[in-house]
C-alpha cells in the first residue's frame, strides 16, 4: 500500500480514475444529441421570426439560398433577399426575409457569413 497512497494530500491514484471516468460521464450525458436534425433547428429559429410554413419548405429554400449565394447567382445578401420575398410566404416583412437569409446562412452555410455584411441600411 506504500506506493499507492501519496503524500502532502495529492488524490490517490484509484479516486483520480473515478473522478476523470465521472467527469466524462457527465459530459456525455450533458451533451447535446449528436445527430440532431439541423432542418427542425432551422424551422424552429425562423418560427421565432414569424416565418411560418411546411416542415421540408423553409429548409429547402435556405439551401437553395446557400447555393445560389455560393454560385454566385445572387451577388450579395439583396439579391438572396429578393429571391427570398418571391419564395416565402406573401405578407412576409423585407424585416423576416433577412432574418431568414441569416438563418440559413448561420446553420447551413456559415462560410458565406460574409455575404451578410453589406446589407442596406446597417
Amino acid at each position: 500500500m506504500s506506493g499507492r497512497r501519496l503524500s502532502s494530500g495529492r488524490i490517490q491514484p484509484m479516486k483520480l480514475t473515478g473522478v476523470a471516468i465521472a467527469a466524462v460521464a457527465a459530459a456525455i450525458s450533458l451533451s447535446a444529441p449528436a445527430f440532431a436534425d439541423p432542418d427542425t433547428d432551422f424551422d424552429n429559429q425562423i418560427q421565432h421570426y414569424g416565418i411560418y410554413g411546411p416542415h421540408d419548405y423553409n429548409p429547402y429554400i435556405a439551401k437553395i439560398v446557400c447555393h445560389r449565394l455560393a454560385a454566385g447567382v445572387d451577388k450579395d445578401a439583396t439579391a438572396s433577399a429578393h429571391f427570398l420575398s418571391i419564395n416565402l410566404p406573401r405578407g412576409t416583412t423585407q424585416v423576416q426575409e433577412y432574418q431568414f437569409l441569416g438563418s440559413a446562412i448561420a446553420q447551413y452555410c456559415p462560410d458565406l457569413q460574409g455575404k451578410l455584411q453589406n446589407i442596406p441600411g446597417t
